[in-house]
C-alpha cells in the first residue's frame, strides 16, 4: 500500500538544502544559457531566469522561488544590464527589475500553487487506492457474507463467504442480477423475497437482522439473517447497494427446538389440564364415595357428592371430620388416626356403620367396603388420608338371603336324599322278593306244554321279569346316588378277570340286545386280571352296554377289553345317534341328558354313577363321538388300586350337563 512519507516529489517532504540547492542550480544553468545565448537574447536579459524561477518554485516552493528571483535580479543587473547600453540609465534599470520581480513573483506563486494542488490530488488518489485496497481485503476477510450491487441492481462485488453460501463463483456472479445470485424465500410461506433497500431520502431506517431462507445455486437451503443498505456518492445520488448476511443455522435450529419445546410444553400443559378436568369429573361422578382429609385432625379437603349422600349430612370443607359428622363411630376415627400415624392402608369389607343416614333422627345400620390409604406428598411425607367407601348394604342383605335360601335348599336336598335312601331300601326288599318268586315260578314250570309248544306261562313270567329287573336297577341307582352323595360308596377290591366278567355281562344282555335288533360283538380272548370291586365293575359295564343298546338300536355293538401296560382298557362302541361335541362333557353329570326323555327313558344317572365308580377305582372314562356316527366309551382302570384309592365316591353337583344313560 502506498505511503505518503515516501513521496520525495513533494516540496514539503524534500529537505530544505536540497530545495534551495535546486534553486541555485537552476539559476546557475539559466545564467549559463543566458550568457551563451546573449547575442540572440540581448533584448530579453531575464528570459531564461524566469524559467529558473518557475522551476525552483515548482520543485522547491515559495522559498526556492524567491531565492531564484533574487539571484536572477542580481545576475541580470551586474552581467547583462550593464553591458547593454540602452539599459544603463537608472530608470531603465528600475523598470526592468520591477517588471522582472513582479513577473517572477507571480510565476512563483502560480507554480507553487499548481504544484501543491497536483501533489494533493496525487495524495488523494493514493489514499483512495490504499483505502480501497484495505476495504477490499477487509470485506474479503470478515466472517459475514457481503455482496454489493450498482444502481442497476447488478452484482459488482461478492466476498468468499457470500460466494460459498450462494454457490456462485466471484467471476460468474459479477454482472449478474441480484435476484439471480441472492435467491431468498420466506421460511414459512416459501414466497420469494427481495432485500428491502430504502432510498437515501426515505425516513425509515434500514431494517437489521431480517430472516430468510437462502436457496443456493446447487439446491441447498440455508437460513440466514440479512441486512440491506443503499450506497450513495458524494453528491448524495444512489450508486448501488450493499447486502450483508450471515448463517443462522445454529440459531434457527435452536429457535426451532425451542419452539418445539414450547409447543410440547403447551401440549403437555393442555393435556395436564384436560387430565385434571377428567380426573375431577371422574372424582365427582365416581360410583363410590371419596373423601380426602389433611393433617392429624383430619380436616376435610375434598369430598364428592356420593360421599355427602352416604353420610346423610353435608361434610364441611376446611373442618375436621369429628366436627362435621355428629355421632361418628369412634372406631372409624381411631382407624383414621392409625392410617395417618403409621401409613398402613386399611381395607375393610362389609363394615357395619350405625348413623342417622337418612336424616330422620333414627339410627340405622349400613354396610360399606372401606379403603383408607395414606395421602403422601412428593417427598413421601404423609399429608393426610384418602378414603374410598362403597355401600354394599343391598349386596350384603341379598347374600344373606341367598345364604338362607341355600341353607334351606341344602336341608331340602338332605331330606330328598334321606327319602331316596329310605325309599330305595323299602322298595328293594319287595322287589327282591318278587324277583325270587318269579324265578321260582319260572323254574317250576315245564319248558313245553302237552302240545310241545313253549309253555305260555313262561312267556308271561319272562315279560314280567324284565320290568322287575329294570325297576330293581333303578332302585339300585337311586340307592347309589344317596350313598355317593353321603360318601358311603364302599369298594371291596378282589382279583377279577375283566374278560370273563365282560363275557358274563354280554351273555345276560343277549336277550335285550336281540329285542333291540343289536348284534353284540365281543373281543375278549385273553384274560385281563386286576384287583377291582367286581359288583361295581359289573355295574359300569352293564350301564355302558345298556346305553349302547338303547341308543344304537338296530346296529351292532362292539365290546373290547385289553391290557395296556399297567391298565385295563374297556371300549364299548355303538353306531347309533351319536353325541354332539358340546354335550360330551356334561353327559357324565347327574340328572343331565343329551336327548329328549320323550324318546328315550331314564333319569340321567347311569353315566354319572359310572364316572364316580371308575374314579373311585383310580381310573378314567371318556367318550368319542360325532352326531349320526355313534359313540365310543373308553374306560381305563389300573390293574392295581393306587395307594390313595378312595373307598367311597365324592358328591357331584351335576347341575350343568346331560346324561346318555340307561337309567
Amino acid at each position: 500500500m502506498p505511503s505518503l512519507s515516501r513521496d520525495t516529489s513533494s516540496p514539503y517532504r524534500t529537505p530544505p538544502w536540497a530545495r534551495y540547492g535546486l534553486a541555485l542550480l537552476a539559476t546557475g544553468l539559466a545564467f549559463a544559457f543566458q550568457w551563451f545565448l546573449w547575442r540572440w537574447l540581448a533584448p530579453s536579459p531575464s528570459f531564461l531566469f524566469l524559467s529558473a524561477v518557475v522551476l525552483s518554485a515548482w520543485w522547491g516552493g515559495y522559498g526556492p522561488g524567491a531565492l531564484a528571483t533574487a539571484l536572477s535580479l542580481v545576475l541580470t543587473r551586474f552581467f547583462f544590464l550593464e553591458a547593454f547600453p540602452a539599459a544603463s540609465s537608472v530608470a531603465h534599470h528600475t523598470v526592468t527589475s520591477a517588471l522582472f520581480t513582479g513577473v517572477a513573483t507571480l510565476m512563483t506563486l502560480v507554480a507553487a500553487r499548481v504544484r501543491t494542488t497536483l501533489h494533493e490530488a496525487q495524495i488523494a488518489r493514493a489514499s483512495a487506492q490504499a483505502n480501497g485496497h484495505v476495504l477490499d481485503i477487509t470485506l474479503r476477510s470478515i466472517g459475514d457474507a457481503v455482496l454489493t450491487t450498482d444502481s442497476h441492481g447488478l452484482v459488482r462485488f461478492i466476498n468468499p463467504v457470500a460466494s460459498y453460501f450462494t454457490g456462485w463463483r466471484e467471476s460468474d456472479a459479477i454482472g449478474q442480477p441480484l435476484e439471480r445470485v441472492l435467491r431468498l424465500v420466506d421460511p414459512s410461506t416459501r414466497q420469494p423475497l427481495v432485500p428491502a433497500i430504502p432510498e437515501r431520502h426515505e425516513q425509515r431506517p434500514v431494517q437489521l437482522g431480517l430472516q430468510a431462507l437462502l436457496l443456493s445455486k446447487n439446491g441447498a437451503e440455508l437460513p440466514i439473517e440479512h441486512t440491506a443498505a443503499p450506497v450513495s456518492g458524494s453528491e448524495g445520488r444512489r450508486i448501488g447497494s450493499v447486502i450483508v448476511f450471515r448463517d443462522i443455522s445454529a440459531r434457527f435450529r435452536e429457535d426451532h427446538e425451542r419452539s418445539q419445546l414450547l409447543a410440547r410444553e403447551h401440549d403437555a400443559h393442555a393435556e395436564a389440564e384436560a387430565q385434571r378436568e377428567r380426573l375431577e369429573t371422574l372424582f365427582m361422578q365416581a360410583p363410590v364415595a371419596i373423601c380426602l382429609t389433611r393433617g392429624a385432625d383430619h380436616v376435610v379437603e375434598l369430598v364428592n357428592p356420593l360421599g355427602q349422600t352416604l353420610v346423610g349430612e353435608r361434610l364441611s370443607l376446611g373442618r375436621s371430620v369429628l366436627e362435621t359428622l355428629s355421632g361418628l363411630d369412634p372406631n372409624l376415627l381411631h382407624l383414621l388416626d392409625e392410617v395417618y400415624r403409621k401409613g398402613t392402608p386399611f381395607v375393610g369389607h362389609e363394615v357395619p356403620l350405625r348413623a342417622d343416614f337418612s336424616g330422620t333422627g333414627q339410627d340405622e345400620v349400613k354396610y360399606f367396603d372401606l379403603t383408607w390409604q395414606p395421602w403422601r406428598g412428593v417427598d413421601g411425607e404423609i399429608l393426610g388420608t384418602m378414603g374410598l367407601c362403597a355401600e354394599v348394604t343391598e349386596q350384603v342383605l341379598a347374600r344373606r338371603e341367598v345364604e338362607a335360601l341355600a341353607t334351606d335348599l341344602q336341608k331340602a336336598l338332605q331330606i330328598r336324599d334321606d327319602f331316596l335312601s329310605v325309599a330305595s331300601h323299602e322298595l328293594k326288599t319287595p322287589l327282591t322278593s318278587l324277583q325270587l318268586q318269579l324265578q321260582l315260578l319260572w323254574r317250576s314250570l315245564p319248558e313245553h306244554d302237552s302240545d310241545g309248544s313253549p309253555h305260555p306261562a313262561r312267556k308271561r313270567i319272562e315279560a314280567t321279569r324284565r320290568p322287575a329287573e329294570r325297576l330293581h336297577q333303578l332302585v339300585n341307582n337311586l340307592l347309589d346316588v344317596s350313598r355317593i352323595r353321603a360318601g358311603r360308596l364302599a369298594l371291596e377290591h378282589e382279583t377279577v378277570d375283566f374278560a370273563a366278567l365282560l363275557q358274563d355281562v354280554v351273555a345276560r344282555a343277549e336277550a335285550d340286545a336281540a329285542g333291540a335288533g343289536c348284534k353284540l360283538v365281543l373281543q375278549a380272548g385273553s384274560p385281563v386280571i386286576g384287583r377291582w370291586d367286581r359288583l361295581r365293575l359289573e355295574q359300569v359295564v352293564t350301564n355302558l352296554l345298556s346305553n349302547a343298546i338303547k341308543y344304537g338300536a338296530s346296529h351292532p355293538v362292539e365290546l373290547t377289553v385289553i391290557q395296556d401296560g399297567p391298565f385295563a382298557r374297556l371300549t364299548v362302541r355303538d353306531y347309533g345317534i351319536g353325541i354332539a361335541p358340546e354335550n360330551q362333557a356334561r353327559i357324565f353329570h347327574r340328572f343331565e341328558r343329551a336327548v329328549s326323555e320323550r324318546h328315550y327313558g331314564g333319569f340321567g344317572l347311569g353315566l354319572w354313577i359310572c364316572k364316580q365308580i371308575v374314579e373311585s377305582l383310580g381310573g378314567d372314562i371318556r367318550v368319542e363321538s360325532q352326531p349320526g356316527l355313534g359313540a365310543t366309551f373308553i374306560v381305563a382302570l389300573p390293574l392295581e388300586p393306587p395307594p390313595s384309592s378312595r373307598s367311597d365316591a365324592e358328591p357331584d353337583s351335576g347341575s350343568n350337563s346331560a346324561s346318555h344313560s340307561t337309567v
